[in-house]
């Protein structure tokens, strides 16, 4: 009898050593997985590299290069060509090349097509996109910004898309509002005077209280039926205070569709990164002040300004999260003076919404990428950059060394190279060599 109980007590304790043995290893495996998911290369490596619109045909050799991440591009239109199905066909050329770039030991960057919506649902929501102060309609991209409908159905897609594709398998999703997928509003419609489009017209966006169809988190307009341009409201002067109070709604609109994203990840038990894309340098605060003077009418910087392309206030807006980043889609742009010209140690000195007057010369004169990674540090953002393209900037001999200075000086913590197709192709100063060629200084310290 003692015999039989001792042996079951130690086959007990023989089956819970084993239990925690489990329990321990699941941690180990979880804690590994997620060192992982958040680190594209080893922990020697002091940076990520990847290209843009990577190729699966080209995805051993970018990694045997150096490179850690690969690019995919998930189309709404193709993945749910009708409201509510799913495109099985689609989904499995999708799982194919997913796993291609994991077998090839790629990390996975996503955008997830939103700026690709389906036509169905432009026609299921018609008085829902976007619209301008001329009545111009943008149906190329969803208007996440003041319909809540829209949102119920991207809600849905991701849900569909977490439960076909896993968004698990993701290490970072692009987030953005525009038809490119970048953090402004969509560009002047063509058809629309002076080339500035405020995309807040919709009858969400103009109703003035309580509104069902607008989302709970974006307040009513505080002017209806004011437009830009207008210097007066319900027969009174329309006095710069109030030109501010609009704008800032205006403002405040566009980055609670961002947050609202970041929100729907969360929801859905996403713990990858979730990067902001920010365009281009946008417009300075005295572009603004000019603005407001004329009343939101034409000016220099309108488009940009209609755009809500204003960083140094609209990054600030954007809720900190754990895995919320932003990037930089303009290395190499050419813009600044000197071209292309890095960031300094005493760029720290500027205040981005509060540049001196006599200061905002010498930082006009600032690349696009300088200029947005001094509002990231302002507000506490980590920041990463990818290449303009050749179709913004064209390429050159030394173009990618540039890019490196950029990468180094600003802070950067990694680097996408637009595009994958142009690291085979001939163009001048991207190939597959120059890129290795600067990875490999990069992760070794070296200068660029």
């Amino acid at each position: 009898m003692t015999d039989h109980t001792s042996g079951d007590v130690l086959r007990r304790s023989h089956v819970r050593r084993w239990v925690l043995y489990a329990v321990v290893a699941a941690v180990v495996a979880a804690v590994v997985s997620f060192i992982r998911l958040d680190d594209p290369g080893d922990h020697h490596e002091r940076y990520f590299f990847g290209t843009l619109q990577t190729s699966p045909r080209t995805a051993r050799a970018d990694e045997a290069r150096g490179m850690r991440v690969a690019h995919m591009t998930v189309s709404w239109d193709r993945f749910e060509p009708v409201p509510g199905q799913v495109d099985q066909h689609y989904v499995a050329t999708l799982k194919r090349k997913l796993r291609m770039f994991r077998d090839a030991g790629l990390h996975v960057e996503a955008g997830v097509g939103l700026n690709n919506p389906p036509p169905w649902l432009s026609d299921r929501y018609p008085e829902d996109a976007f619209t301008d102060q001329g009545g111009a309609r943008f149906t190329s991209g969803p208007n996440l910004v003041f319909s809540q409908e829209i949102r119920n159905e991207v809600e849905g897609y991701l849900r569909r898309l977490d439960q076909e594709i896993g968004l698990a398998n993701f290490w970072a999703i692009r987030i953005g509002v525009n038809s490119t997928g970048e953090f402004t509003y969509p560009p002047p419609a063509p058809s629309t005077r002076g080339a500035m489009s405020y995309w807040a017209f919709d009858r969400h966006a103009q109703a003035s209280g309580a509104d069902p169809g607008r989302p709970a988190t974006v307040p009513p307009n505080p002017y209806p039926g004011w437009r830009p341009g207008q210097s007066t409201y319900r027969g009174a002067p329309f006095t710069p205070g109030q030109v501010n109070r609009w704008y800032g709604w205006y403002l405040s609109a566009l980055a609670d569709a961002v947050n609202w994203q970041t929100g729907q990840y969360e929801a859905l038990g996403y713990h990858g990164l979730l990067l902001v894309l920010i365009p281009g340098g946008g417009f300075h605060p005295s572009d603004l002040s000019a603005a407001v003077r004329a009343h939101l009418g034409e000016t220099a910087a309108g488009g940009l300004i209609s755009r809500g392309a204003g960083f140094f206030r609209t990054i600030g807006l954007i809720q900190h999260r754990r895995t919320v980043q932003l990037v930089s889609t303009a290395l190499v742009d050419g813009s600044g003076t000197p071209r292309n010209n890095a960031c300094r140690p005493s760029d720290g000195s500027v205040v981005p919404d509060a540049v001196a007057p006599g200061a905002e010369a010498r930082v006009r004169a600032w690349s696009s990428v300088r200029w947005i990674s001094r509002i990231a540090a302002r507000e506490g953002f980590p920041i990463s950059g990818e290449s303009a393209g050749p179709h913004v900037a064209a390429y050159y001999p030394g173009v990618m060394t540039d890019a490196a200075r950029q990468l180094t000086s600003c802070g950067l913590t990694g680097l996408m190279w637009a595009f994958d197709h142009n690291l085979y192709d001939g163009t001048p100063g991207s190939s597959l060599g120059d890129y290795a060629s600067v990875i490999a200084k990069l992760q070794k310290g070296a200068a660029p």
